[in-house]
């Protein structure tokens, strides 16, 4: 026979087993106590003796075997032991008090049932077996009369305890196997638990959850890179976007995010879903959170070079076109004034030279624009033309004086570049922002220039008039301007310019807060 405890792995399942043989000699201590306080006076102490004294060595077996559980979890046979103890026991309670003691029969049935969950089948046959000559000796030796009936009660007891063996060896079988598919179970669940934490925490999108009134419930770790905040906390979705008037149940779009009032702005691109949450017995919105400022800015840049490269052709065709005829007619003119008598007609004449001119400058400002722009190979710190500009533009009496000027400039800002066409640049760039803050209450510009690992970024901030959307697509188009006397030229030679250093060129812009220009340049090796 090879024993084996089935709760040999769980201590509290086996502990919940022990504990359920101590309380069937609670049972029996209860009842005794009842019947003798029923009885009074006339209790036989005699008899009663022998019954205490059994009980006593059982719960003192028991006291022992629970005290000392976790060792005898190792040893299987000594478990086993304390049941054939039991059924000692309770066989010799019915030795004293007959077999018309049906509680007592019935303990040997628990006992037995018990040993099937704890020992399998192989335990609780054995335990049946030696159950029945505990029984089949006690009931034969007790003092009680034997008649017919009594042997027909004595075998259908010992047919019980076989039948209750066999049906607790299979519950037994039938929870082992149970137990074992709910341990893989919990394990597999367990696993795709760690797995999908794991991917939540480590997929480089965000991931947030919020209820209807936009209080975010999770976040993973990329979605608080993105929000720049150290823990979800107290967040709320519609403080975080409070263009996000409403929960909506589905959404695809950009939305503008600012982690602080001084901080940069960011777009990020958002997708929203709405599910039901039964954990919260209500609705739950799902948000994927992706970081596309760059993106938008590549495709901004993209945008302007495409459109700006067809403007840039046609320009040059068509000002080759136009400067031909304008140099007969300038000829011309200029061979009628020297036949010219009169005053008046010579004057028109000095009018019609005068704006052929002015022509002849635009259409050769024009061929600058269209020219191809050699690649830059001289190093520019763009720390010092950066304040050359800033001073520069400070001296001059035709802007306003009171612009307060923010510089933020730090170290290793080297390029290649042109140094005069940069200053061109950069002077373009500052004097339109001082022309955007003549009504402004506190004007202000700021200029914020960090080197990054590969890169310079210029940052130049105004607290101007800003731009309409209309007026921010076509900013660097030629001939746009918004200006009495602009020729729409000044910000296309600019992003000319810039194109042929290699900058990323990218605006935000805000009517009545103002307009910042992102450019980024190559860092010099």
């Amino acid at each position: 026979m090879r024993l084996s405890y089935a709760l040999q792995n769980n201590k509290n399942q086996g502990l919940t087993v022990e504990f359920a043989r101590v309380s069937l000699f609670v049972v029996v201590l209860l009842v005794s106590i009842i019947s003798s306080l029923a009885q009074g006076i006339f209790v036989n102490w005699s008899v009663l003796a022998p019954f205490y004294a059994v009980l006593t060595l059982a719960f003192a077996l028991h006291i022992v075997w629970i005290a000392k559980w976790d060792q005898l979890l190792e040893r299987p046979r000594v478990l086993f032991l304390g049941f054939v103890l039991d059924s000692l026991f309770i066989s010799l309670l019915i030795y004293f008090f007959g077999l018309n003691q049906s509680l007592f029969l019935f303990l040997h049935l628990v006992n037995i049932l018990l040993a099937g969950i704890a020992c399998r089948g192989v335990g609780a046959m054995t335990l049946a077996l030696i159950t029945s000559i505990f029984f089949t000796v006690a009931a034969l030796f007790s003092p009680e009369m034997k008649a017919l009936n009594f042997f027909f009660l004595l075998a259908l007891n010992n047919i019980a305890f076989f039948s209750v063996a066999g049906l607790a060896g299979y519950l037994s079988e039938q929870l082992q196997s149970v137990g074992k598919e709910l341990k893989k179970t919990g394990l597999s669940l367990r696993s795709a638990q760690e797995l999908n934490q794991f991917l939540l925490e480590n997929i480089p999108s965000g991931m947030l959850s919020f209820t209807d009134d936009g209080q975010v419930v999770t976040a993973n770790t990329s979605a608080l890179q993105i929000l720049e905040r150290a823990t979800p906390g107290e967040l709320n979705w519609f403080k975080l976007f409070p263009q996000a008037t409403s929960s909506k149940s589905v959404f695809k779009g950009d939305l503008r995010y600012t982690s602080g009032p001084d901080q940069e702005s960011k777009i990020l691109g958002v997708t929203i879903t709405k599910v039901f949450s039964p954990e919260i017995q209500g609705s739950l919105s799902i948000a994927l959170l992706d970081d596309l400022t760059k993106v938008r800015q590549l495709e901004y840049a993209a945008r302007q070079n495409e459109k700006l490269a067809a403007v840039g052709g046609l320009a040059a065709g068509i000002a080759h076109e136009i400067r031909n005829p304008l140099a007969g007619i300038s000829g011309s003119i200029e061979m009628l004034t020297q036949t010219v008598t009169n005053d008046d007609d010579r004057k028109l004449m000095k009018i019609v030279l005068r704006e052929i001119d002015r022509l002849n400058n635009l259409i050769t400002e024009f061929l600058d624009y269209s020219a191809p722009e050699t690649p830059p190979t001289d190093p520019v710190d763009l720390a010092s033309l950066l304040n050359e500009v800033f001073d520069a533009i400070k001296s001059d009496t035709k802007v306003r004086a009171d612009v307060e000027q923010i510089r933020e400039i730090g170290g290793g800002l080297k390029i290649l570049g042109r140094r005069d066409k940069l200053k061109q640049v950069f002077l373009n760039i500052v004097l339109n922002s001082y022309q955007a803050m003549n009504e402004a209450q506190k004007p202000q510009i700021s200029v914020k220039a960090i080197a990054e690992d590969k890169s310079v970024q210029v940052r130049i901030r105004d607290t101007g008039c800003g731009m309409s959307e209309t007026t921010k697509k076509k900013m660097f188009e030629p001939f746009h301007t918004t200006k009495p006397k602009g020729t729409g030229l000044g910000l296309a030679v600019t992003h000319k310019i810039l194109e042929g250093h290699g900058a990323q060129v990218f605006v935000e812009s805000e009517q009545g807060v103002g307009t910042e220009f992102i450019l980024t340049f190559p860092k010099a090796n």
